[in-house]
């Protein structure tokens, strides 16, 4: 490959909502730009995470130089630990995202036997630097959680400009702020393309104000007689702080209740007190604990924030209406917030929990998605930073293919040439010469990798269609028990099942599948050669069409053949 030679290669983040990875090869050096996973969608059962595939990474390892997270997020950094098992790289990221990344490896060595090594240097949120004999700057932008940027990586025909997730605030609070400054002494430079967030891409307008939590609950905060309890993304510290400034205006004391201790919330008010100045100020006469909840000289004053991830907050909320929470028990004085829009994925276990709620005495104020933004560009938004960055080429990442359709007919009202607009999916190579996009595209075979408790990749569709088949029609079990040297069959035939049907009720169907069974085992007594796993799918195979003819059901069958 020529030096002149620069390539884009996304293995998570398109059309996908959340796994961002992105990868820049520059003078033959990979720069990886974040790591993130997504939640699985509600098909995928038991599984918990899915991660990009590293398998490229790992083919090219020797050409990883860095690995750069733009921000605090699960959906950029929390693919890492199975990310530095693949790759030995150092890794980049402004200091409060490290404290976090910190934490995260800390946990995971705990919980899952994670031994990798790593070298986590810290940067500021406008540094600039040199990786590699590569100049990259960083450029602070406004997102929900403090401490975000975003990258450029220079190359001889302009930078490469990853924009992160942001918005443009500019009342935004020290910590959130953007830098503009810094943007436009990029794009005065030059700016080859620019990858830009797509998520929001669909909506008019700026992001700003709607995604501000204050005016929606403000009155709230004032009409409550009782205690108030509020539901909030634990990683949504942006609405965090609002929560607690609302706190300290209406003289109340705030209890943390994230139930999770690693959540962001938690993490990040432990951070600022380690910190000359916090993120979160919080006067410890304002602070009180969970211990604190139903005491009769506070409660009616407590604000109980709780936090936690999109996938645990719901289940959070559904144990607290059932009672099954230690400390927080609902009564007809408290006002609960509901701060949290639905998010995909979450969408049947939230409606549950609303549903539930307003079956309390409690006053319920649920915000919808439409109401609360989450901090994502909205068209504005994105018109502005093409403006600043004025690019070659635009690039839409992170999203579904038709946010991407939105960010394109965004970038051509910007007079973005369509041609010199990109939409890539993963595993797709951008291939640029001496500044200029080649036609072709090479691509790589990227496969989803899921997580299911400590096993890494080892849950396949074959397992999942297994555990859909179990959810959907249950299991029949057939045990057999037969002498290992005559191979005759020496005890009676038992069949049990569990979410099939009530077998008692059915002895055609028991009968039936035990006559298969007994049939099939028998041709190991006169045929020596015949292995028992050739048998056991036999029986299988028979006992499945058996049942499928006699109930519709197709129920996992797991024959068993015992030798004594």
């Amino acid at each position: 490959m020529r030096k002149d030679v620069v390539k884009i290669l996304p293995l998570g983040g398109q059309a996908e909502m959340g796994k961002s990875m992105y990868c820049i090869e520059i003078k033959e050096q990979i720069f990886i730009l974040d790591a993130g996973f997504r939640f699985p969608e509600i098909s995928k059962l038991g599984v918990d995470i899915i991660i990009p595939s590293f398998d490229y990474l790992k083919e090219n390892a020797q050409k990883v130089v860095a690995i750069i997270i733009t921000h605090g997020h699960d959906d950029v950094m929390a693919a890492l630990p199975y990310l530095l098992e693949a790759v030995n790289a150092p890794i980049y990221a402004p200091a409060l995202t490290a404290d976090l990344i910190d934490q995260m490896m800390r946990r995971h060595k705990k919980h899952n036997n994670f031994k990798a090594h790593y070298q986590l240097i810290r940067v500021k949120r406008n540094d600039s630097i040199d990786i590699a004999g590569v100049p990259i700057e960083f450029f602070p932008v406004t997102h929900s959680i403090p401490g975000s940027v975003g990258v450029a990586l220079w190359t001889k025909d302009g930078y490469i400009v990853y924009s992160g997730e942001f918005i443009v605030d500019f009342g935004a609070p020290e910590g959130f702020r953007c830098d503009i400054q810094k943007m436009m002494e990029i794009g005065k430079k030059g700016v080859l393309a620019l990858l830009c967030e797509s998520s929001y891409s669909r909506n008019s307008g700026y992001t700003s104000p709607k995604h501000k939590l204050t005016e929606k609950i403000d009155n709230i905060f004032e009409d409550s007689e009782g205690r108030i309890i509020i539901s909030s993304y634990a990683q949504n510290i942006f609405r965090t702080k609002e929560i607690v400034e609302l706190t300290k205006k209406y003289k109340r004391k705030i209890v943390f209740y994230g139930r999770d201790k690693y959540d962001s919330t938690n993490s990040i008010v432990r951070i600022g007190q380690r910190l000359k100045k916090a993120i979160i100020q919080v006067p410890k006469e304002l602070i009180a604990f969970s211990t604190d909840i139903g005491k009769k000289s506070v409660d009616n004053n407590l604000v109980v924030l709780l936090s936690g991830t999109p996938q645990r907050i719901y289940h959070d909320i559904s144990d607290i209406i059932d009672g099954g929470d230690e400390y927080l028990k609902l009564n007809k004085n408290d006002t609960f917030i509901v701060a949290s829009p639905v998010i995909p994925g979450t969408e049947k276990i939230a409606n549950k929990a609303i549903n539930e709620l307003y079956k309390t005495d409690s006053k319920i104020h649920v915000l919808k998605n439409k109401e609360l933004y989450s901090m994502h560009a909205s068209q504005e938004d994105i018109k502005v930073i093409i403006q600043i960055f004025n690019p070659t080429y635009f690039v839409p990442i992170k999203g579904e293919y038709q946010h991407f359709i939105s960010n394109m007919d965004v970038a051509r009202n910007m007079d973005i040439p369509s041609e010199n607009i990109a939409i890539i999916d993963n595993g797709e190579f951008l291939t640029f010469k001496n500044g200029k996009l080649e036609d072709y595209r090479d691509t790589i075979e990227v496969e989803d990798v899921m997580i299911d408790g400590i096993g890494v990749g080892d849950v396949g569709d074959k397992v999942i269609d297994d555990r859909i088949q179990l959810s959907n029609d249950g299991v029949v079990i057939i045990g057999i028990t037969i002498d290992s040297k005559t191979h005759e069959i020496i005890a009676n035939t038992d069949v049990q099942s569990r979410g099939f049907v009530y077998l008692r009720d059915s002895e055609h169907i028991i009968k039936g599948i035990i006559d298969i069974a007994e049939k099939c085992t028998e041709q190991m007594k006169n045929d020596p050669t015949l292995e028992a796993v050739e048998v056991r799918q036999e029986i299988k195979d028979k006992s499945s069409k058996f049942i499928n003819k006699e109930t519709g059901k197709r129920p996992v069958i797991l024959p068993i053949i015992i030798e004594v």
